[in-house]
Protein backbone atom coordinates (compact mmCIF):
# COMPACT_ATOMS: atom_id res chain seq x y z
CA UNK A 1 0.00 0.00 0.00
CA UNK A 2 2.88 2.20 0.68
CA UNK A 3 4.91 1.91 -2.83
CA UNK A 4 1.05 2.51 -4.22
CA UNK A 5 0.71 5.78 -2.67
CA UNK A 6 4.39 6.61 -3.43
CA UNK A 7 3.90 5.91 -6.67
CA UNK A 8 0.63 8.42 -6.51
CA UNK A 9 2.62 11.29 -5.32
CA UNK A 10 5.75 10.95 -7.84
CA UNK A 11 3.46 10.43 -10.86
CA UNK A 12 1.36 13.42 -9.64
CA UNK A 13 4.36 15.63 -9.23
CA UNK A 14 5.83 14.45 -12.44
CA UNK A 15 2.23 15.98 -14.02
CA UNK A 16 1.92 18.97 -12.09
CA UNK A 17 6.14 19.52 -13.05
CA UNK A 18 5.58 19.24 -16.80
CA UNK A 19 1.99 21.69 -16.58
CA UNK A 20 4.13 23.90 -15.20
CA UNK A 21 6.77 24.14 -17.96
CA UNK A 22 4.15 24.97 -20.69
CA UNK A 23 1.77 27.96 -20.87
CA UNK A 24 -1.57 27.78 -22.53
CA UNK A 25 -1.97 29.88 -25.81
CA UNK A 26 1.50 30.34 -25.96
CA UNK A 27 2.34 31.38 -29.32
CA UNK A 28 5.95 31.64 -30.96
CA UNK A 29 7.41 35.18 -31.76
CA UNK A 30 6.63 36.52 -34.94
CA UNK A 31 9.32 36.92 -37.60
CA UNK A 32 11.16 40.18 -37.92
CA UNK A 33 9.79 41.49 -41.31
CA UNK A 34 12.41 44.42 -43.44
CA UNK A 35 10.24 47.39 -45.41
CA UNK A 36 11.80 49.71 -47.65
CA UNK A 37 10.21 52.41 -49.73
CA UNK A 38 11.97 52.08 -52.96
CA UNK A 39 14.00 55.05 -54.31
CA UNK A 40 14.65 56.16 -58.26
CA UNK A 41 17.89 54.14 -59.22
CA UNK A 42 17.61 51.30 -56.98
CA UNK A 43 17.19 47.71 -58.41
CA UNK A 44 15.59 44.91 -56.37
CA UNK A 45 19.70 43.31 -56.40
CA UNK A 46 20.64 46.01 -54.06
CA UNK A 47 17.56 46.04 -51.72
CA UNK A 48 18.00 42.15 -51.70
CA UNK A 49 21.64 42.58 -50.59
CA UNK A 50 20.88 45.29 -48.11
CA UNK A 51 17.87 43.37 -46.71
CA UNK A 52 19.51 40.07 -45.67
CA UNK A 53 23.42 40.82 -46.41
CA UNK A 54 24.34 37.09 -45.15
CA UNK A 55 22.26 35.23 -46.96
CA UNK A 56 22.29 34.05 -50.93
CA UNK A 57 21.35 37.65 -52.75
CA UNK A 58 19.48 35.27 -55.80
CA UNK A 59 17.17 33.28 -52.78
CA UNK A 60 16.21 36.97 -51.72
CA UNK A 61 15.21 38.24 -54.66
CA UNK A 62 13.22 35.88 -55.43
CA UNK A 63 11.60 36.23 -51.79
CA UNK A 64 10.99 39.75 -52.24
CA UNK A 65 9.52 39.09 -55.93
CA UNK A 66 6.93 36.48 -54.40
CA UNK A 67 6.34 38.38 -51.20
CA UNK A 68 5.61 41.65 -53.01
CA UNK A 69 3.85 39.66 -56.12
CA UNK A 70 6.21 41.62 -58.47
CA UNK A 71 5.05 41.07 -61.82
CA UNK A 72 8.35 40.46 -63.38
CA UNK A 73 10.33 41.87 -60.77
CA UNK A 74 9.78 45.52 -61.70
CA UNK A 75 9.83 48.03 -58.31
CA UNK A 76 8.80 51.40 -59.13
CA UNK A 77 10.00 54.52 -56.83
CA UNK A 78 7.51 54.77 -54.23
CA UNK A 79 6.58 51.69 -54.08
CA UNK A 80 6.92 49.39 -50.57
CA UNK A 81 8.92 46.42 -50.71
CA UNK A 82 7.84 43.98 -47.55
CA UNK A 83 10.37 40.95 -46.78
CA UNK A 84 9.40 38.02 -43.94
CA UNK A 85 12.90 37.65 -42.99
CA UNK A 86 13.41 33.54 -43.15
Amino acid sequence: MRKLLIAIVLVAGLLGFGASQVTAGQQRPSKPVWTHVVRPGETLWELAKDASPNGDTRRTVDRLVSTNKLNGGRIVPGQTLVLNRG
